[in-house]
């Protein structure tokens, strides 16, 4: 067993939180936790009080400057995924081991914490309740979450997914700041000014051209390859013609950009 303290290495747990507490108080009892980002929809107004409940109950377990509230809409998938991405990968990046409890939001948030763990190396658990309560209880000053007691903690075999590449998602932003249609022509200049490509543009021409060197680099690195996974259109003829991001790409461009730029 790898110890913590040697290595500096930390556990983080990544918890999107919906009406549950002990799935979320016993995991993070059994298995340690030095950092946890509780993920919560400031629009349930019942689920603020669970979250102020589970504070009072984890607030020996963390230091509270290691908790962290972040704001998530849960039933927007995109925006679920786009934030567990970002969130393990600046983890793992920092050399921390990762989980994210599967059992403690809604389906969706499941859905998106096991593609987040699968893409970027996270450990997914669940929860197995002992009992379900027919209602979640907050009246009488006592707060009772969906499930009451946790008989297993289950850790989910671990495949691989490889993520979008990162120098894809970036040159989808490119195109999505310009409204999602540019020309090859600009595509390219902007490529090389954000010095995803080099050596594109005529150095001693008078007028900023593109050299044939230039296309065939474009082309290889990102426009086939973007046009092979369905994310891009390309439209017109030659030199003169323009690229459009699809619907798919405008979706990989919005879960995954803040991942690519950790």
């Amino acid at each position: 067993m790898i110890n913590m303290e040697l290595t500096g290495q930390k556990k983080v747990h990544i918890v999107p939180m919906g009406f549950e507490i002990d799935r979320i108080e016993i995991p993070l009892k059994n298995v340690g936790a030095d950092r946890v980002y509780l993920v919560i929809d400031e629009n349930e107004e019942k689920g603020l009080l669970y979250l102020k409940e589970l504070r009072r109950r984890i607030r020996k377990l963390i230091p509270e400057k290691e908790l962290k509230v972040l704001n998530c809409p849960m039933w927007d998938f995109r925006q679920s995924m786009s934030l567990l991405c970002e969130l393990v990968r600046k983890e793992k990046l920092a050399g921390n081991f990762v989980y994210i409890n599967l059992s403690s939001g809604n389906k969706l948030s499941a859905i998106a914490g096991t593609l987040a763990s699968l893409m970027y190396g996270a450990v997914p658990y669940y929860a197995q309740a002992e009992k379900y309560n027919i209602e979640p209880d907050t009246e009488g000053g006592e707060i009772r979450g969906m499930t009451s007691g946790v008989r297993k903690i289950l850790k989910i075999p671990l495949y691989t997914i490889e993520p979008p590449a990162d120098e894809l998602v970036n040159a989808l932003a490119i195109l999505s700041k310009n409204g999602g249609r540019i020309t090859q022509k600009d595509y390219i200049f902007q490529l090389e000014e954000k010095g995803f490509i080099s050596d594109a543009i005529a150095k001693h021409s008078r007028k900023k051209e593109v050299t044939k060197k230039g296309y065939a680099k474009a082309k290889r690195q990102y426009f086939e390859r973007l046009e092979d996974k369905e994310w891009i259109v390309k439209k017109g003829k030659g030199r003169s013609s323009y690229i459009e991001i699809t619907e798919e790409g405008k979706n990989t461009f919005e879960t995954f950009i803040k991942a690519a730029t950790v």
